[in-house]
């Protein structure tokens, strides 16, 4: 159950054998997008007492091996034939690790490897520059026993290190001792020259970190209950921990689900997340939701699947793997740039043009529903789609020009709409939504079709190029959709036949 290289249009699994979980995910590969379609945990504790014994938990062992059994018996059952099993810090750690390591492949025939802190470091960096393809500052990957700081910026992943303060490794009693984790948390740090009061963004990855931003969601009132890419600045992060450290366990348990999950380590994340930001003196947290698993399957991708932009490769496995689907999304890229290339930007330019791209991929991703259905849905779906490389802001915006690809009117009792996005936004989705509509209705979805027109602003008009053997075409449904589009632009229309 391995493979040197990802092969693109078949499904991969990774399995990660953590200090307190062990997880299955698999994931649909389209290109550079990973779309998870299965994902499976079992709260194992492999490192629960390493911090004490340096051993992995008997009980957890026994939970593990069961959970990798059945792990392995679905991967053969799923045709899989691409899969990697990765062991973290407890493993790494442990002094049975390697023989925790080789009963498992006796067991399950599943070959772990073990990683190193660097490669765990590397690998969670990977990972976030696959959601993030921009993120410049500094990744940070808590698991239950170690903690994994790197760098990372334009040139890729620089220089990382590893400490052994999870969760699982910093507890000694019951009640968490704030001020001895609090010291111990602060004297390890204080070894390191990655934080250095740098500033920037500091990019968050995993579970109790990502609690702690849904309790954030929660405190604010958030109108995306979406994690990835949610941000919050230091004072709101130092705020979170004060609020976690004010609650007892059964008092977390009641304030948001996922804190309920990781009552235990929740007080221990909030501790190591405050001294972070304090002494790298960072700006904001950005919450990534990719990190080791999605690292482990980069580093596999082709150059080719890592050379098209992430939010594009997503948009492109949401509206689906059929060839004529993205063919039409692509030509519609190119179609639609003439005439929005005098519009205002409202995103900075190159991120604006990733979302016409994106838009453009997805214009059709409705076509299989109910008109009606269309216009209660579309907004939501693509808000809360599984896509890479975009914020809470952009995903607005794109969806919003994707229902407005099906209606005018804006979405309703969308309070997303409404918070995240300003009336220029909001013109302008309403604009490239009118304009997809354009050449999607003109071509009827063909990319052939589609060629034999072209559109372009011209001296306040939008002016519609016909080929003489297309012009019967140019319906009046089309006429329709021209003037609409139009008026999105603040432009008069006019038609010309070549």
């Amino acid at each position: 159950m391995s493979g040197a290289v990802l092969k693109d249009g078949a499904d991969a699994a990774v399995i990660d054998v953590g200090s307190n979980s062990v997880r299955l995910v698999i994931y649909r590969v389209d290109g550079r997008a990973l779309t998870p379609i299965l994902n499976e945990k079992v709260m194992a504790g492999l490192g629960r007492d390493i911090g004490r014994t340096q051993v992995l938990s008997a009980a957890g062992m026994e939970i593990a091996a069961r959970a990798l059994k059945r792990f392995a018996t679905l991967i053969e059952a799923l045709n899989i034939d691409q899969a990697f099993a990765v062991g973290t810090a407890a493993v790494r750690e442990a002094r049975d690790g390697k023989a925790f390591a080789r009963r498992v492949e006796a067991e399950t025939g599943i070959k772990l490897r073990i990683l190193s802190g660097e490669d765990e470091a590397r690998l969670s960096a990977l990972g976030v520059s696959a959601g993030a393809p921009d993120a410049k500052g500094l990744v940070g990957d808590l698991g239950g026993a170690s903690l994994e700081l790197i760098e990372i910026g334009p040139k890729g992943v620089g220089r990382g290190e590893t400490f052994p303060i999870g969760p699982l490794s910093l507890m000694r009693e019951d009640e968490i001792d704030y001020d001895r984790v609090s010291k111990h948390v602060f004297d390890v740090l204080s070894e390191t020259k990655l934080l250095s009061k740098r500033g920037g963004d500091f990019y968050a990855v995993g579970g109790a970190w990502r609690a702690l931003g849904r309790i954030d969601l929660a405190l604010k009132n958030h109108p995306l209950g979406v994690l990835h890419h949610h941000e919050m600045s230091r004072a709101q992060v130092l705020k979170v921990a004060d609020v976690v450290r004010s609650q007892s366990r059964k008092s977390l348990e009641r304030l948001e689900e996922a804190a309920a999950k990781r009552a235990e380590t929740l007080p221990y994340a909030a501790v190591v997340l405050a001294h972070i930001m304090q002494a790298g003196q960072f700006e904001r947290v950005v919450l990534s939701a990719f990190g080791l698993r999605e690292g482990v399957l980069i580093e596999r991708m082709s150059e080719e699947a890592l050379a098209v932009h992430p939010l594009i490769a997503a948009a492109e496995a949401l509206a689906g793997r059929w060839s004529h689907t993205r063919a039409f999304g692509r030509a519609l890229e190119q179609w639609l740039t003439p005439i929005l290339a005098s519009q205002p930007n409202v995103f900075p330019k190159k991120r604006e043009e990733v979302l016409r791209g994106a838009a453009a991929r997805l214009a059709d991703v409705g076509g299989p529903l109910h008109p009606d259905q269309r216009v209660e849905v579309m907004f939501d779906i693509i808000l809360r789609a599984p896509l890479a490389a975009i914020s809470h802001e952009e995903r607005a915006f794109l969806a919003a020009a994707i229902h407005h690809r099906y209606i005018k009117a804006p979405p309703r009792h969308a309070d997303a709409y409404m918070r995240l996005l300003d009336d220029d936004r909001q013109a302008a989705a309403a604009a490239l939504g009118a304009v997809l509509r354009l050449g999607a209705d003109l071509s009827g979805r063909s990319e052939t079709l589609l060629a034999s027109f072209e559109a372009a602003a011209v001296d306040g008009k939008l002016v519609l190029r016909v080929k003489k053997d297309a012009a019967h075409l140019v319906t009046e449904t089309a006429a329709r959709r021209l003037e609409a589009a139009a008026q999105a632009l603040g432009l008069t229309t006019e038609t010309k036949t070549v």
